[in-house]
């Protein structure tokens, strides 16, 4: 979760983006605090489909966590990087949801600001 200035990843295409899923991993850029997240997606926006709503896990590389971060709101531009890979399928778990939910129960709600990366 560092600055903006060692990212040597290439912007992730459209067609990248556009497969973007519930449990894809993404690593987001939030302009305003100069640091990016691992954001685990939980959906799109029905309203606009370039947004995205996740969670903030920095572990979820290692594997699902029951606690995380805070929910975020971001925009397709803020996508630095997407993880190859799904997260572990037990996130999409109905208990495991709801665990969650309680476990991070005042956890904040972020909306970033759209990225210029575009």
């Amino acid at each position: 979760m560092d600055g903006r200035a060692d990212e040597t990843h290439p912007p992730p295409s459209k067609s990248e983006l556009d497969k973007l899923e519930r449990g894809s991993m993404v690593k987001v850029f939030d302009p305003e605090g100069n640091i990016w997240y691992w954001v685990v997606i939980q959906k799109r926006l029905k309203d606009d489909k370039h947004y995205f709503v996740g969670r903030i896990d920095a572990h979820c590389v290692i594997g699902p966590t029951l606690r995380h971060g805070g929910t975020i709101i971001f925009h397709e531009d803020n996508v630095l990087f997407i993880w190859p890979r799904k997260v572990d399928a037990v996130f999409d778990k109905t208990w495991f949801r709801i665990l969650s939910d309680l476990i991070s129960l005042g956890a904040g709600v972020k909306a970033i600001k759209r990225g210029t990366n575009r």
